[in-house]
């Protein structure tokens, strides 16, 4: 209600657009012990794109709230045994913000929650024999997730578009994936550069 009442007081309160980046780490952490007879590999695709929304509010306070997606892949090796498991990440940040006073560009920090949810999992496995398909890989741990947000950027205005450069961090609460073994599992910490185009 507050961010509709926002809005509907000022029609240039509510922009919506789209971001998108690159994650500067890795999506998992591979232990480089291979003692046990299992290793890891990951082939995560390093992008994340979706749309936001971006509410205005007065004294340079604001909402931001994005639906992020990234694809996520990762494999295994043990003996003659081998898997492949691919998957989607949906992100879904809400993050409060401030933004500095200044004529063209402003210099903006926020900070909020943010919730995760992995979808679309499918993992194969290989042996001699056969290759069987689950939608429950072993490794994973909690398919829905929540973390913290710090996010750091500026925003330019250019003639109807806004451009908003940021760095963005991320600490979830959960390992989304895990093995049994903590040979591998997926980073609690991500950082990523993100650009936003809103209008």
């Amino acid at each position: 209600m507050v961010l509709l009442s926002a809005a509907a007081a000022s029609p240039q309160a509510l922009s919506v657009g789209v971001k998108g980046g690159v994650p500067l780490g890795d999506a998992f952490k591979i232990a480089s012990n291979v003692s046990a007879g299992r290793s890891y590999f990951q082939n995560t695709k390093r992008y994340t794109f979706g749309p936001m929304v971006d509410v205005r509010l007065p004294f340079g306070l604001g909402i931001e709230f994005d639906a992020l997606y990234k694809r996520l892949e990762y494999g295994s090796t043990a003996g003659v045994i081998s898997s492949l498991t691919k998957g989607q990440s949906w992100e879904f940040p809400l993050i409060a913000k401030y933004r500095g006073p200044s004529p063209v560009v402003h210099p903006y920090a926020g900070a909020g929650v943010s919730f995760r949810s992995l979808r679309g999992l499918k993992q194969f496995v290989t042996t001699p024999l056969q290759t069987s398909l689950s939608d429950k890989p072993s490794e994973l741990n909690e398919s829905f997730n929540k973390g913290v947000v710090l996010a750091g950027g500026l925003e330019v205005k250019a003639l109807v578009v806004r451009i908003s450069p940021e760095l963005r961090y991320t600490r979830w609460v959960e390992h989304g994936f895990r093995d049994a073994l903590k040979l591998f599992g997926s980073n609690r910490n991500q950082i990523e550069i993100l650009i936003g185009l809103t209008f």
